[in-house]
C-alpha cells in the first residue's frame, strides 16, 4: 500500500522517479509491518515531498517555536534524530533543517510505542 502511494504521487509528476526509488528503499527498510501504518503514510508522504521540494530547490516555511520544543521533548526524539541522519546520508539531494523538523515529529510519532 504504501509503494502504492508513492507511485501515484510519481505518476501525478508530484515527485521524480529518483525520489520515488529512495522513498521505496526507505519504505523497505523500515519493514513497514513493524510500524502503523497510517504513521508510515504520513511519514513517507512527507519524506517524498520533502525530498522533492529540496530537488526542486523549494522550501518549506519553518516550524513553529511551540511544536518545535514539544518534538525536541519527545521520548523517541533522540531515536529520531538517528534514524533521521541515515536517512540523509542516503538521499539524493541534502535535506534543509526547516524539513528536518517535520520529518523528526513525523518520525518521532512513527517510533512511539502504543500502550
Amino acid at each position: 500500500m504504501l509503494k502504492q502511494r508513492i507511485e501515484i504521487l510519481r505518476s501525478a509528476s508530484m515527485i521524480d522517479d529518483i525520489v520515488a526509488e529512495y522513498v521505496n528503499a526507505v519504505i523497505d527498510q523500515f519493514l513497514p509491518q513493524q510500524y502503523e501504518e497510517s504513521k508510515m503514510e504520513m511519514f513517507t508522504t512527507h519524506l517524498a515531498m520533502a525530498t522533492q521540494r529540496a530537488l526542486n530547490h523549494g522550501e518549506v516555511e519553518m516550524m513553529d517555536d511551540g511544536i518545535w520544543k514539544d518534538v525536541q521533548m519527545a521520548k523517541t526524539f533522540l531515536e529520531a534524530k538517528e534514524v533521521l541522519r541515515g536517512l540523509k546520508e542516503n538521499a539524493p539531494v541534502e535535506i534543509p533543517e526547516s524539513e528536518d523538523r517535520f520529518l523528526l515529529m513525523h518520525l518521532c510519532n512513527l517510533l512511539e510505542k502504543e500502550g
